[in-house]
């Protein structure tokens, strides 16, 4: 007989200030969930408590992560550049959270998205401190769309010395890179009862798939699971709070 995991439900705020001093800097955090799971708005509420937050936007104006008020660089502006504008926050008493990618209007504006995420996988893996995001990594990693799986794959295994932490999303685990599984120190999973997903969640974390089944049968809708690496750790569910999707502007 297997017995039921041990699952802790926490209400937003207090998996907020939980997961603010149990997410180290240099560890990465996986999210998967289908399509308006989601998976942005889970982002949202703990990368506002980073203090060096850059986005990758690859969807060029993805409406809930315009919600979260970020200031939007439609380019990489380069290091020192970036370094003055991080020293301006600092006297301004502000945290420097930023939004990469310009908000595309026509097919002529993807080459701009593209070449401005992939100048920012360089620039934080060079810069160092930051806390990067990554929205649906499988169109950033996938050589059809954008083709940056090798840079996104630098940053998840070469940067954790540089105090650099990755959370990426993304819908199912066969549409991303083996690193984007492997690497990260914490899972997050929402709206599935994919078997694969299941299976391949249990073994990446070292947990029974029964467990991992188990805790989300039944999983309300808009909750989340998450999942770490040490298998005495409880696993946990929270339903983050809504966040009011808008347009985005350049």
């Amino acid at each position: 007989m297997v017995s039921e995991p041990k699952v802790i439900g926490m209400n937003w705020q207090y998996f907020r200030a939980y997961f603010k001093t149990a997410w180290k800097p240099g560890e990465h955090v996986g999210l998967c969930g289908p399509t308006g799971g989601g998976k942005s708005t889970f982002a949202g509420g703990v990368l506002l408590d980073r203090r060096y937050v850059m986005v990758a936007d690859p969807k060029g104006g993805d409406e809930t992560l315009a919600a979260l008020n970020l200031r939007r660089l439609n380019n990489w502006p380069g290091t020192r550049a970036l370094a003055k504008m991080l020293e301006k926050d600092e006297k301004e008493g502000r945290r420097s959270h930023y939004v990469l990618g310009p908000v595309v209007q026509v097919g002529d504006d993807l080459p701009k998205l593209r070449a401005a995420i992939s100048s920012g996988l360089d620039g934080v893996f060079d810069m160092g401190g930051w806390t990067m995001y990554v929205d649906e990594a499988q169109v950033t990693a996938d050589r059809r769309l954008m083709n940056l799986s090798g840079k996104l794959d630098k940053l998840l295994v070469a940067a954790r010395s540089k105090g650099v932490s990755v959370m990426l999303s993304f819908q199912m685990p066969k549409w991303v890179t083996s690193a984007t599984l492997t690497q990260p120190a914490w899972f997050a999973v929402t709206g599935t009862r994919d078997t694969d997903t299941v299976n391949r969640l249990g073994e990446l974390m070292g947990r029974p798939k029964a467990e991992i089944r188990g805790a989300l049968k039944g999983l309300d809708r808009y909750c989340w699971l998450l999942v770490g690496r040490d298998p005495r750790d409880p696993l946990i569910v929270t339903r983050p709070d809504k966040i009011a999707p808008k347009r985005a502007t350049s």
